[in-house]
């Protein structure tokens, strides 16, 4: 084992600085998107963020809402002059 550690000592003594740095920010890196993919996978549960909320009907929403409502149309002038030539044929 003495003989290992100072194999690894004369190569980290022989290496520059960057080189020393480079290596350590590549472990680092490899071992961060490691942990964020074993987490990713081995999630116990899936996040239901996008599920629908229960107590809220929205159609009964929908039919419950005012009758005599303007037409948006009406109320917002949106015809910017680009398609209003196809609906005047």
């Amino acid at each position: 084992m003495t003989r290992f550690n100072a194999s690894i000592t004369r190569k980290l003594a022989a290496q520059s600085r960057s080189v020393k740095v480079l290596e350590a920010s590549a472990a680092v890196t490899a071992m961060t998107v490691a942990t964020f993919w074993l987490a990713l996978v081995a999630s116990p549960k899936p996040v239901e963020a996008g599920a629908a909320v229960t107590g809220l009907d929205p159609e009964q929403i929908a039919l419950s809402g005012p009758r005599d409502l303007p037409s948006f149309d009406d109320t917002h002038q949106r015809h910017m002059g680009v398609l209003d030539t196809l609906t005047a044929r």
